[in-house]
């Protein structure tokens, strides 16, 4: 049982029927979340932790600590904690490091959407790209024949 979540809701004074609604998902799915049979998505998490008045990062920690993350985990989907900006650095967590093969001196492109977030793609990535887009035929370049 995910005790937590259903204290938040209690003290909010909602039923799981109210919470759903709010959520625009089936009161099953706050069933759900509340046994323990699944958790919600990251999408839901944050709107989970605006109608509790919490941090996405408190939301999700209601369900790694009632769970065994792992036991939820879909395959190439990782949470791997969150990130700190020292000194207008970013910190990258030593998991994420090691899953994605990043080292010191690596370089990245920032991408960004306000309602999406964050991405970091590899430089090389990303100059690939633009290299097939610029020598496409349809852009310009000449066609291979």
């Amino acid at each position: 049982m995910n005790d937590k979540l259903r204290d938040l809701r209690m003290h909010a004074k909602m039923t799981q029927e109210e919470l759903a609604e709010r959520m625009n998902v089936s009161r099953q799915s706050v069933a759900k979340w509340e046994n323990g049979e699944s958790v919600p998505d990251i999408i839901k998490c944050g709107e989970l932790a605006k109608v509790f008045d919490l941090s996405v990062e408190d939301i999700a920690n209601i369900f790694l600590e009632e769970n065994d993350a792992k036991s939820f985990k879909p395959k190439n989907k990782f949470i791997f904690g969150k990130c700190v900006i020292e000194d207008n650095k970013i910190v990258i967590p030593d998991e994420a490091m090691r899953v994605f093969g990043m080292k010191n001196g690596d370089e990245f492109v920032m991408l960004g959407d306000i309602e999406q977030g964050i991405a970091l793609t590899p430089l090389k990535q990303v100059d690939d790209f633009i290299r097939e887009v610029v020598n496409a035929p349809t852009y310009g370049g000449e066609s291979k024949k």
